[in-house]
């Protein structure tokens, strides 16, 4: 061996020189030098870091106070916590979902999302512990989407509600923390009402079968039982007037006959035609025979004043027939000279009425 293959070797042993090295031989091949496994170092330990405990939930709840099924409602927010919180103190971000009796699947009721808040600034209120916020709501503006919805507001139905955006973006929430206070609470985006049952009403006494010979014109009038508008000129009031007597009936049925009896939250008016009906003519008059019916739109706006529906909300409509004042005596026919009213009214709601709202600021409720 000569000394230069002595020394290459001598290196390959100590690590000095890369294993891949192929000193040449005496006889001039390579030597293929085996690789020699270095030892590895190990990185230090690092400690896990600690996460910060999160913030408690808040001590706010919400409930719902249903007496009945056709009138209002009041919704709660109580803090029993003791640190103040903020809420968003609005009724318009209240969902229902409605389970009527016998039912597997609930009815979600809800404003559309123009009537809603955009965001949860809108109505901020400070709830200092061990207080409430109360506001009173009509849970048919909820519902007055379809006459489905309106329906499943009947008794022994059990109502869930919650208030907030449930479902929504996070970046809105229902209760918030304020700055600085301590200890701190964590914001949540929605809250949840615990369920009540609607209460059974009275039974109406039952209605006695029309006498047809002291009686022979029975009539009965219906609209439609819900309706959802953008805009006051888009009430459209659909009305029916069926014979439910044994005879047929000669009745002077037209839009100027018709007067409808409009109740707001805060109003109610007699809306007419804005002129007397006019002289008789024989087209004018339809013979319903018993079983028939006759149907007629209108558009409420031509009956009511312009500022009766000007704020957005719910708008309780019973149609009348009045055709006291539009006989065919005078020209040789014998006609229905009476009155018929609505069996129920329409559940108007409007989304957008002639002057913008701007909702009440919200108030504590008193302290006990």
């Amino acid at each position: 061996m000569t000394r230069r293959t002595a020394a290459l070797v001598a290196a390959l042993v100590s690590g000095t020189v890369p294993a891949t090295a192929e000193p040449p031989t005496a006889s001039g091949n390579p030597v293929v030098a085996k690789t020699v496994p270095t030892r590895k170092t190990r990185a230090p330990r690092v400690a896990p870091k600690e996460t910060a405990p999160a913030d408690p939930a808040p001590k706010v709840a919400l409930s719902v106070d249903a007496p009945t099924t056709r009138g209002t409602w009041s919704m709660h927010v109580s803090n029993d916590g003791d640190v103040p919180v903020r809420i968003v103190a609005d009724a318009r971000l209240l969902v229902l979902e409605i389970f009527p009796r016998g039912a597997r699947d609930p009815v979600r009721c809800e404003l559309p999302a123009d009537m809603k808040p955009e965001d949860d600034l809108e109505r901020p209120l400070v709830l200092p512990p061990q207080r409430t916020y109360t506001e009173a709501f009509e849970p048919r503006l909820y519902c007055a989407g379809t006459a489905k919805h309106l329906r499943a507001l009947a008794p022994g139905a059990v109502v869930s509600a919650h208030l907030g955006w449930k479902g929504h973006p996070a970046r809105f929430v229902e209760v918030s923390a304020i700055e600085g206070v301590e200890p701190r609470v964590a914001s949540v985006p929605s809250l949840e009402a615990p369920p009540v049952a609607l209460p059974d009403e009275p039974t109406p006494p039952p209605l006695s079968a029309p006498d047809v010979l002291s009686d022979p014109a029975h009539l009965s009038l219906r609209s439609a039982e819900s309706i959802d508008a953008e805009s006051v000129s888009r009430i459209e009031i659909p009305v029916t007037l069926r014979n439910d007597g044994a005879r047929p009936v000669v009745v002077r049925f037209r839009p100027e006959t018709l007067r409808f009896e409009l109740v707001g939250r805060d109003r109610s008016e007699h809306c007419g035609w804005p002129a007397l009906p006019g002289a008789p003519l024989r087209d004018q008059f339809v013979t319903l025979r018993p079983g028939g019916s006759s149907a007629l739109r209108v558009v409420l706006g031509t009956y009511c004043s312009a500022h009766s529906v000007d704020e957005a909300g719910l708008y309780l409509v019973t149609a009348h027939l009045d055709t006291r004042n539009a006989s065919g005596t005078s020209i040789g026919l014998h006609t229905f000279d009476g009155e018929v009213a609505a069996t129920s009214p329409t559940a108007v709601r409007l989304r957008h009425g002639r002057a913008p709202k701007v909702p009440a600021r919200p108030k504590l409720d008193p302290e006990k």
